[in-house]
């Protein structure tokens, strides 16, 4: 049987990496592949869906913002999301996903119903500009509802 073994964390004294190498001792009679993932560059598609997630590079600088944790410069501030894909729910799942991780920097999230713009390709033209008037209208009343919620908690 051939087993492809990832980790999380490619630091040399990674705790993931020591499980891994354990089961690989524990069941020698299978093949591994361990690939080097800090040999993999960020995943770049023209109009990628990140499987339902956020994309890494995001990920990332959240991560690096959040240093050092409970302390960062993400603590308290307030944050609102936007999500966008050409699929119908605009990103939703990413939203979930998105919203954990800044919960988690304990920063402010704006408590207001997800902005998410489905089918993207037609909302945004060729040379980048929002065609679709609703979006315009939409982007205007979050924001505007976002700074509402900056003032209000004096954030």
């Amino acid at each position: 049987m051939k087993l492809v073994l990832l980790s999380g964390s490619f630091r040399s004294q990674s705790r993931s990496l020591s499980i891994l190498d354990e089961i690989q001792k524990c069941f020698s009679s299978y093949e591994f592949i361990l690939p080097k993932l800090d040999s993999l560059p960020f995943y770049n598609e023209g109009s990628p869906e990140y499987n339902h997630s956020i994309p890494a590079v995001l990920k990332n600088a959240i991560d690096w913002t959040s240093r050092p944790a409970f302390e960062s410069v993400l603590k308290d501030k307030p944050i609102t999301i936007i999500t966008q894909a050409n699929s119908s729910v605009g990103g939703a799942r990413a939203q979930a996903h998105i919203k954990l991780i800044f919960d988690s920097t304990l920063s402010h999230i704006h408590p207001i119903h997800e902005m998410m713009i489905s089918s993207v390709s037609e909302v945004i033209n060729n040379s980048g500009e929002i065609i679709d008037d609703k979006v315009k209208t939409r982007l205007k009343r979050h924001i505007e509802s976002f700074s509402k919620f900056v003032e209000q908690k004096k954030l």
